[in-house]
């Protein structure tokens, strides 16, 4: 475990109007007397804390909080303590069904963990939480005989959306409140609640340490052109990005993609992105996909402007990508290798080949999850 530092939040802002149907937040986190730098395109892990509700929960189905409990490695704790800060309480594994399956004598559960679905194993490990998983099949656990069963709670990783030229000791963050229903009740995600809602400003009750980028660094050349894909929270580095360069005086020209749900919601930093727009220091492409009856994503606006970002390529532009790794990173590269065959008039393995080059030469990078 990385020994953190215990930040403050000195500030805290929702980017939605108070309608929207889905929010993310901007934090500042002081780290004054922390020795901590960072480099835009860095993350910053934090340790999160369970839902007091969700301990509560499991403290009612498997009670004995103070009941000395030990986990895998063999760290002993006492149970409430424990499920608050040890536990990871949003999932379950294969070796507690395995053990359900075998008290329970369940031919449903075995035939699941037996057959050769994986997809379907994945899909049931994910449709509880640990709670719910219990209540389903009213199994009796001791604390001694349940801790060791259940993964770890791990930390939770933000890009940071700052320059510490820029801002000093602070590090800011974009972070997705992120709430859902599962099994008719109202669940939150773990590090987000506590950040978003729970913790309370200028105290130093966040456990923050810092994660070094090993294959995301904004490139020193001043005068080289950068092309930013980022929907949704993936857009937070970029604001690094450009704080260092606006710092710095940089030269070069600069192209963000961003892409989200709705204009009028899900517009992060929308007046920074305006400004640097009209200050011509950034060429803007957006992407809402709900504004209109048919989806529009960052890789359709791409495809749109294809020309000019193989132009950008040719003269020797930093691309770089950030975000989602299911679905938009696979999408945003299809539609790279579509506009280097099409506007370099090049074969399907010649793309490939070029892609590949940029890779080699630190101009095409990501930073997916």
């Amino acid at each position: 475990m990385t020994l953190p530092y215990m930040a403050s939040i000195v500030e805290r802002r929702s980017l939605a109007p108070p309608h929207a149907t889905r929010k993310s937040y901007h934090l500042v986190l002081d780290l004054k007397g922390s020795g901590m730098r960072y480099q835009v395109g860095d993350s910053v892990g934090i340790y999160p804390e369970n839902n007091e509700d969700e301990v509560e929960e499991m403290l009612k189905l498997v009670p004995g909080e103070d009941e000395v409990v030990q986990d895998r490695k063999g760290h002993r704790e006492k149970w409430g303590v424990f499920l608050r800060k040890k536990a990871n309480l949003n999932s379950i594994n294969r070796k507690l069904v395995e053990v359900v399956a075998e008290r329970n004598k369940s031919s449903f559960l075995k035939e699941l963990l037996t057959g050769s679905d994986r997809e379907a194993i994945k899909t049931y490990l994910t449709s509880f939480h640990l709670a719910d998983f219990i209540e389903e099949h009213s199994i009796v656990f001791t604390p001694a005989e349940l801790a060791p069963l259940l993964m770890p709670l791990l930390p939770r990783f933000y890009s940071v959306a700052s320059s510490q030229e820029v801002v000093g000791d602070e590090v800011h963050l974009l972070v997705r409140d992120i709430q859902y229903e599962m099994r008719g009740k109202k669940r939150y995600g773990v590090a987000s609640y506590q950040l978003c809602y729970k913790l309370p400003m200028g105290v130093p009750l966040v456990p923050v340490f810092h994660q070094p980028a090993h294959a995301f660094a904004l490139t020193d050349d001043l005068s080289a052109p950068l092309i930013m894909i980022g929907p949704g929270t993936g857009v937070a580095p970029y604001r690094g990005f450009m704080q260092k360069r606006m710092k710095l005086e940089s030269k070069g020209a600069n192209w963000l993609f961003f892409g989200e749900w709705f204009e009028s919601d899900h517009f992060f930093y929308r007046e920074e992105w305006q400004k640097l727009v009209q200050e011509n220091s950034l060429k803007l492409s957006t992407a809402f996909s709900r504004d209109q009856q048919h989806k529009i994503y960052v890789q359709h606006r791409m495809l749109e402007e294809a020309d000019e970002l193989f132009q950008w390529l040719e003269k020797g532009a930093y691309l770089y990508v950030c975000g989602d790794a299911s679905k938009m990173a696979k999408d945003v590269e299809d539609a790279l290798l579509e506009i280097i065959k099409t506007k370099g008039n090049r074969s399907e393995e010649a793309a490939h080949l070029y892609l590949k080059d940029l890779r080699a030469k630190k101009r095409y990078q990501r930073d997916v999850y």
